[in-house]
């Protein structure tokens, strides 16, 4: 089943780590991946962070995962920052939004759901 597959592509994100690792400038400053480091290499933990999972931890009140639908205002409120809060889309309630787990997780959530396309549309190949 798998001999078909052709290799993927480079991943574009580590591609850019690479060109970053390879860049002699002393001045550079790595957030491709979102991981700030320091002069050292070394990942700190930022005190504005600190300061937000205290306040996380301060009011959180559960630990049980979210469904698929995540937190209900935040997706309305994307829906709303990406086509405005009066487009059709968005008051008719065909604008949906999912939640995914950070890096990876919401290409796995799309290509998952475009592979479930094909099949309900009937494509084979």
């Amino acid at each position: 089943m798998f001999e078909q597959l052709q290799p993927a592509p480079p991943d574009a994100i580590l591609g850019l780590t690479e060109a970053f690792r390879k860049d002699s400038r002393p001045e550079k400053i790595n957030l491709t991946v979102g991981v700030y480091k320091d002069a050292s290499g070394k990942t700190p933990i930022l005190n504005c962070v600190k300061e937000a999972e205290k306040r996380l931890l301060e009011t959180e009140s559960s630990k049980s995962y979210l469904g698929i639908d995540g937190i209900p205002q935040y997706g309305q409120l994307v829906r709303e920052l990406l086509w405005g809060p009066e487009h059709e889309i968005v008051t008719s309630g065909r604008a949906v939004t999912l939640q995914t787990p950070g890096g990876t997780g919401a290409t796995v959530a799309a290509g998952g759901l475009s592979l479930r396309a094909r099949r309900v549309a009937g494509f084979t190949r």
